[in-house]
């Protein structure tokens, strides 16, 4: 088995020789939360299928996989691709100029629980300018492999800040961007097309959001009857967050993006990255 860097990601590969006549053309993408799991299966890279399952507790990783193994089990032909997608904490940025890979668990000690077990990967995001480190659950990497022999895995926030970089247009020197997620939200600031900060906050009500916004806005000196915050993820124009950050942030934008036919809208507009990745 080898690694092998893929930009955003690392790619899981070993060479083999038989072939599997099962295997479909089809690409199944699994996002996976302590409070959920989402599985998104694309045809020729459009959306055809998407499920989401809720927990009514926070669950291990243990619990996690055996979700995932149950839902690969149901589906009648194997995937020809697939992708993990990690949302938690175990994250951290570094400019890529000061990585050293033999270093990485050194990154995390200082915002992450590292458990002696733990491994980390990485993600090389912005034009490989930035690195995100993050600890993936490995049992669940090894059952991935076991099945599909090679596989690509993520950091949300990698591609996250990825695709929300192809926003900021010539006409925003500053720009923040505001993505609502279940039970947590990700603010981004960027000027003159750079990333300059990122941070995730969990939240329990709307004040919640709005706190961290305001915070975040006045850590980085940024008047927010000025400042251009564009949203995303679990917010519409009738929705209450967006009337309450109405009220103290003039200059409120929703990122728009097309329904899908047969596809539950609802779902897909809860984040940003179901539909992409």
């Amino acid at each position: 088995m080898k690694l092998i860097q893929m930009g955003i990601g690392l790619k899981i590969t070993q060479k083999i020789n038989n072939s599997n006549d099962n295997i479909n053309n089809n690409t199944l993408s699994i996002h996976i939360n302590e409070n959920w799991v989402v599985f998104c299966l694309f045809s020729q890279e459009k959306l055809i299928d998407i499920d989401k399952v809720v927990f009514l507790a926070k669950k291990t990783p243990t619990f996690l996989l055996k979700t995932i193994k149950k839902y690969i089990k149901s589906i009648t032909e194997a995937p020809k691709a697939v992708k993990l997608i990690y949302y938690d904490k175990s994250s951290t940025l570094v400019p890529s100029v000061l990585f050293d890979e033999k270093n990485s668990l050194n990154f995390l000690k200082y915002n992450t629980n590292i458990k002696i077990n733990d491994l980390a990967a990485n993600d090389s995001i912005l034009n490989n300018e930035v690195t995100n480190v993050f600890i993936p659950y490995v049992n669940i990497n090894n059952y991935i492999f076991d099945k599909f022999k090679t596989f690509d895995f993520f950091h949300y926030s990698s591609l996250l800040i990825q695709l929300l970089s192809l926003e900021i247009s010539d006409n925003f020197s500053e720009k923040i961007f505001l993505n609502l997620n279940d039970g947590f939200i990700d603010i981004l600031y960027f000027k003159n097309k750079k990333l300059e900060f990122y941070n995730t906050f969990d939240h329990s009500c709307n004040e919640d959001i709005l706190y961290y916004l305001l915070f975040c806005l006045n850590q980085l000196n940024l008047n927010p009857d000025k400042t251009h915050v564009a949203c995303s993820g679990n917010i519409s124009l009738d929705s209450k967050i967006y009337e309450l950050l109405y009220t103290y942030v003039r200059n409120v934008e929703l990122l728009n993006f097309d329904e899908i036919e047969g596809i539950n809208s609802d779902i897909i507009k809860s984040n940003i990255l179901f539909r992409n990745f």
